[in-house]
């Protein structure tokens, strides 16, 4: 399907979409993350040529943009095997860094197989290793590590100040053909700025120039945390300076060069918030505004688990696209959601001109909007690019009960749209 228009914020456009995938629907940019990742990639490689960037897929596992991160040849990050399988509908194992807390055998075995960079965070997992090392001739893995810190008590990797690192290691060395050629590390502390990566960037360094002897280690991975390109408004919101990109790359790089064990390791950043959150934006229709007991309210063909999911503190950026050249009748408005939940309220106060049939667009919805959407009540909306081709159908009650073992799901499949007594059986 596509629609034959280009993207333009104009009311006509929205209005033509809208009615063409459904409700609400999300608009990704992809010169928008093309540039993030490509700009990232090129600043940290201008003070490292080995240095290497791991876009997170979790925080948006669209394939248009795995798609994109194998026309640039770029790598992903994932912490499951259902990321991982995403993540192989368009990139080489070898592109791919398998994190996470739970890698069962079977995935390990097939990460393994394609080449993949596995960083083992437990002691199943380096079990589940021992059991797969006589059906590889070499297995070459990393460790997730974790360093005492004032800001943080990380639940993940191995502590390296309380003999866990050290249990892991005699572990490892107990298997055949296992090197231990990767370091990787991601307790983050925002708000520390650019200080929080390159904090890690040294403790890592420092770690490897001690087990440089017995484990030359090609790669150290100093995780994410970055936060992106974002507006004042956003800004604003933060209790600390949000960095640029072009200052965590700098930080990041220079830190590596002054640290770096050896002329020959390799760094690897993670990055997911600061590649996607500013390239997609959540466009929602207006559905009715009226007058209520302590103000004007309008209802919006979205809800709070689309346009913030993960309950973040900070206000979501707004607008109105009205195709009225005049708003001559601007009001305060408390937008609220489709959901039938009280707390389903989207923006307390927004001073704009709104009637049925406008729309709102909310802005920076590109990390975890979508994928943390739960099904519930609406499940989640479409998504259209810049050029107007549908990159995601909005999900539906096929989508959303094609897994459920039942005769229900089973009607659906054949094109009932009703429930019956036959089908779903008696109350």
């Amino acid at each position: 399907m596509r629609i034959r228009a280009e993207m333009a914020f104009d009311h006509a456009f929205l209005k033509s979409v809208s009615q063409q995938v459904g409700g609400a629907f999300y608009v990704f940019d992809e010169a928008i993350f093309r540039s993030n990742y490509l700009r990232l990639r090129e600043r940290l490689r201008a003070h490292w040529p080995g240095t290497d960037v791991a876009y997170a897929i979790k925080a948006n596992y669209m394939p248009a943009i795995i798609d994109l991160l194998a026309a640039m040849e770029g790598h992903a990050e994932v912490v499951s095997r259902f990321e991982y399988d995403v993540a192989r509908q368009a990139l080489p194992g070898k592109r791919i860094i398998l994190n996470g807390p739970i890698k069962r055998e079977a995935d390990l075995r097939l990460a393994l197989a394609a080449g993949s960079q596995i960083n083992l965070d437990s002691f199943q997992e380096i079990e589940s290793l021992k059991r797969l090392s006589g059906e590889f001739g070499r297995l070459r893995v990393g460790l997730r590590v974790c360093f005492p810190s004032p800001h943080l008590t990380s639940r993940f990797g191995f502590e390296v100040d309380t003999g866990e690192l050290e249990r892991a290691l005699e572990q490892l060395e107990s298997i055949d053909r296992v090197e231990l050629v990767a370091l990787h590390c991601h307790a983050t502390c925002r708000s520390l700025g650019v200080e929080d990566p390159v904090n890690r960037v040294r403790q890592l360094c420092d770690l490897a120039s001690g087990l440089q002897a017995e484990h030359p280690i090609e790669t150290l991975n100093v995780g994410g945390g970055l936060l992106g390109e974002m507006t004042t408004f956003l800004k604003t919101q933060f209790p600390f300076p949000v960095p640029t990109l072009n200052a965590y790359a700098d930080a990041i790089g220079e830190a590596f060069v002054r640290h770096r064990p050896s002329a020959v390791t390799r760094l690897v950043v993670e990055p997911g918030v600061s590649m996607v959150a500013n390239a997609m934006c959540l466009v929602a229709r207006v559905m009715e505004v009226r007058q209520r007991r302590h103000g004007w309210q309008a209802l919006l063909d979205t809800s709070i688990n689309s346009v913030n999911p993960t309950h973040s503190g900070i206000r979501p950026e707004l607008h109105a696209v009205t195709p009225r050249v005049r708003t001559s009748r601007r009001r305060l408005f408390r937008l609220v959601g489709h959901t039938c939940m009280e707390h389903d309220v989207i923006c307390d106060a927004l001073t704009a001109d709104l009637e049925e049939g406008d729309f709102v667009v909310v802005e920076n919805r590109g990390a975890y909007s979508l994928n943390y959407t739960p099904p519930f009540i609406v499940p989640a909306p479409a998504v259209i690019n810049r050029q107007g081709d549908v990159l995601k159908r909005a999900d539906d009650a096929r989508q959303v009960l094609g897994s459920y073992s039942q005769t229900y799901s089973d009607a659906l499949k054949d094109g009932h749209n009703e429930c019956s007594f036959d089908v779903c059986g008696k109350a």
